[in-house]
């Protein structure tokens, strides 16, 4: 994943897994590449990320077939402010184990961006830990590391005090391994985005994701 230059605007691609992604571009410079956008990413999943309400050019966004797919709160947490909670049976789910949670993964969040196909590419750039029972996982967090900036994509754990153990020990290792703040864009007021507040995670904002579904 990388970010390229068209015509003056920083736009993030990322040629294996097709993905293209621009954040909080305002109408006038959508109009400007967009041409370039659908010719030459005919392919890509595109998003049009949006942190700043002003600047949502909705007409244009509707005219070019992009359709709201995320809407949710900004929480982002540095090390200074991380209080972890208890971390017991959490484990790190690796390589060997893999498929046994994708299966689970799959299921429990088909739509998610974290698909595990896309994991499994790149496994070294991502954290999963689970809660086991039965040697079962039955509750799991996913967390991509691979940039400065951590960011939590799923959580799927049944109660306050699972999310808790959850968060925490991601977020251990996204520090230990050299990521400087974690991102996590969460549904207000559920139980993992109540849990990620009580460690240290402190609401930046809101966050608008949209998915352009069809090119016109």
């Amino acid at each position: 994943m990388a970010y390229i230059d068209i015509d003056g605007i920083d736009v993030i691609v990322d040629d294996n897994e097709k993905y293209f992604q621009v954040n909080d571009i305002s109408g006038s410079d959508l109009s400007k590449i967009w041409e370039r956008i659908k010719t030459e990413y005919v392919s890509y999943e595109k998003w049009l990320c949006y942190h700043n309400y002003d600047i949502i050019p909705c007409k244009l966004l509707d005219k070019i077939g992009a359709v709201l797919e995320d809407d949710s709160i900004e929480a982002r947490l540095t090390a200074d402010n991380c209080v972890v909670s208890d971390m017991r049976g959490v484990i790190r789910v690796l390589e060997d184990k893999f498929d046994d949670f994708a299966e689970y993964h799959t299921k429990c969040n088909p739509q998610c961006g974290a698909k595990s196909e896309r994991i499994k590419r790149d496994f070294s750039r991502w954290g999963i830990f689970a809660l086991l029972e039965n040697n079962i996982v039955t509750d799991y967090l996913i967390i991509f590391t691979g940039h400065p900036v951590a960011e939590i994509f799923c959580i799927e754990a049944s109660d306050s005090d699972k999310c808790k153990a959850l968060i925490s020990f991601a977020c251990k290792y996204a520090f230990i391994n050299g990521n400087t703040e974690i991102l996590y864009m969460a549904d207000e007021n559920t139980i993992s985005h109540k849990a990620a507040l009580s460690i240290g995670f402190v609401n930046t904002g809101i966050y608008k994701g949209y998915k352009i579904e069809h090119q016109k």
